[in-house]
């Protein structure tokens, strides 16, 4: 190999590791859609976060590359997997090309922030969501099997949920401090779900709009089942998003001092 190849070579990855350690090293303030953050010894920090939190979420949901926060109205799943093996449910269903329509409506009602324990709640409440995509199932529901693949269009109404998280502040080179989350969680709720799958056994309507029938009317079983798959996407969406900014914002910019 020759040897102006080889310097030119270490010269690009000398450049590219820069460029990632200066990325690791931004210290961008919060967008400017949301403002100034909150004073960490306001007495009413709690509204604080949802006074500021509440407008935004129509305008998050949107994208936003310079703060790596992809569009998230709809949402691309390229697949998504459940597979569920109880008394009630035992299947493995796949959507492809999966879209989830809705979170542009979501409310942020309330939170609860404990900067001493680092440890921080956030409900959000949403009428309804929408996953639209290429399905395929097979199994069985409540004794009944159940084959097919086609269109889907799973409905979830009256969605509660909250999300929960701790973490830590790490010290970066330019000597300011980022959160890292180090775990989180979300609790998922919903008051109703409706199902329509396309094409189940192959075409033949009489027993796919039969078991489309028996699913909504056995939508409550079903919710219990689906429902921690369900949790577990609005989960990822708010780590996926919390992440990207916290990343790029150092605390002092999001809770600032007085």
């Amino acid at each position: 190999m020759a040897p102006k190849f080889v310097a030119f070579m270490f010269l690009m990855c000398y450049v590219i590791v820069k460029n990632v350690e200066s990325a690791k090293l931004q210290a961008l303030p919060l967008p400017s859609y949301i403002g100034k953050g909150c004073l960490r010894d306001d007495p009413n920090l709690n509204e604080c976060v949802v006074r500021k939190g509440a407008p935004v979420i129509e305008r998050l949901v949107k994208g936003d590359p310079k703060y790596r926060i992809p569009k998230l109205d709809p949402l691309v799943i390229p697949e998504l997997t459940i597979k569920q093996g109880t008394k009630q449910v035992g299947l493995t269903m796949t959507c492809k090309n999966c879209e989830l329509h809705g979170l542009k409506e979501t409310r942020f009602v309330k939170a609860r922030v404990d900067e001493k324990k680092k440890h921080v709640e956030w409900d959000f409440e949403l009428d309804q969501c929408m996953f639209l995509g290429q399905y395929s199932v097979s199994g069985q529901v409540l004794i009944l099997p159940i084959k097919g693949d086609g269109d889907a269009n799973i409905t979830v109404n009256g969605i509660t949920f909250t999300y929960l998280y701790d973490y830590e502040l790490v010290k970066r080179a330019n000597e300011r401090d980022y959160v890292d989350i180090t775990k989180s969680e979300l609790k998922f709720n919903a008051n109703g779900m409706k199902l329509k799958l396309d094409n189940l056994f192959n075409g033949d309507k009489l027993l796919g709009d039969n078991m489309n029938l028996f699913l909504n009317e056995n939508w409550r079983d079903l919710l219990k089942e689906f429902g921690p798959a369900i949790g577990d996407a609005f989960g990822t969406i708010m780590k996926n998003t919390l992440g990207s900014v916290s990343d790029l914002v150092p605390y002092d910019f999001i809770f600032p001092t007085s």
